[in-house]
């Protein structure tokens, strides 16, 4: 009796691509443009690319862990968001070709699956109403980002100040509560950091206080209370 055959890689790539921007092409395409992917084996700690690099990929995370981060004028990461297996990154300047807004890099062994820009604009010659359906899913998410702006607004500015945040405890203390962290940087600075205002980081680090996760010490200087709490919001609340 044969063994059944394990899924093709095409076909994996085809389901993992579902839940993204692609995921309105049919049966055929959706195939025809997993096949244009190249896998791509990242060891712990390596950067999968730096801020300002140009934006020439498009990334699928297949296994693994990334952080998104911002590197300071004194060389510390400062973490915006994390990555886990299934999300996609770098969609919007495959699209535009601009430099990526962040670097990124493997807090564990990951394996990328890569779709390189000039694949990819092929790709869109050939099959042109994939441009329909690609506005058509850019509005729906447009549309849908506006009606919640406000509320994930705050959600998503809490998540990058605990990650930000953690990011600032030193490597060799200790996980536990009552560690302290100093801002090498204004708030407006940790604010440009994070990606957001400096009203939403007002208003993050205002909640995070008031639900006893963080204490304000003085100025730039807090007490981290609940490291549990913290590393929780930083992965969504």
């Amino acid at each position: 009796m044969k063994k059944p055959r394990p899924p093709s890689s095409d076909a994996t790539v085809a389901g993992l691509l579902r839940a993204t921007p692609f995921g309105t092409l049919g049966e055929a395409a959706l195939g025809e443009v997993a096949s244009l992917f190249v896998r791509r084996r990242v060891a712990k700690g390596a950067l999968v690319f730096l801020e300002g690099d140009a934006g020439d990929r498009f990334f699928l995370l297949a296994a693994g862990r990334l952080k998104a981060f911002r590197r300071t004028a004194s060389a510390r990461d400062i973490t915006v968001f994390t990555l886990g297996r299934g999300e996609f990154f770098g969609f919007l300047p495959l699209l535009d070709g601009a430099p990526y807004p962040l670097s990124v890099a493997a807090l564990t062994q990951a394996e990328l699956l890569v779709l390189h820009r000039p694949d990819f604009l092929r790709f869109v010659h050939d099959h042109p109403t994939f441009c329909l359906a690609l506005v058509a899913d850019l509005a729906r998410r447009l549309r849908s980002c506006l009606d919640q702006v406000e509320s994930l607004g705050l959600q998503g500015a809490a998540s990058r100040v605990a990650h930000g945040l953690l990011s600032l405890v030193p490597p060799d203390a200790a996980p536990v509560p009552g560690v302290e962290v100093t801002l090498p940087f204004t708030q407006a600075e940790f604010a440009q950091l994070l990606h957001i205002t400096p009203e939403n980081l007002s208003r993050a680090l205002t909640r995070l206080r008031r639900i006893a996760v963080i204490e304000r010490l003085g100025r730039g200087r807090f007490r981290i209370a609940d490291v549990a709490a913290l590393a929780q919001w930083a992965d969504g609340g």
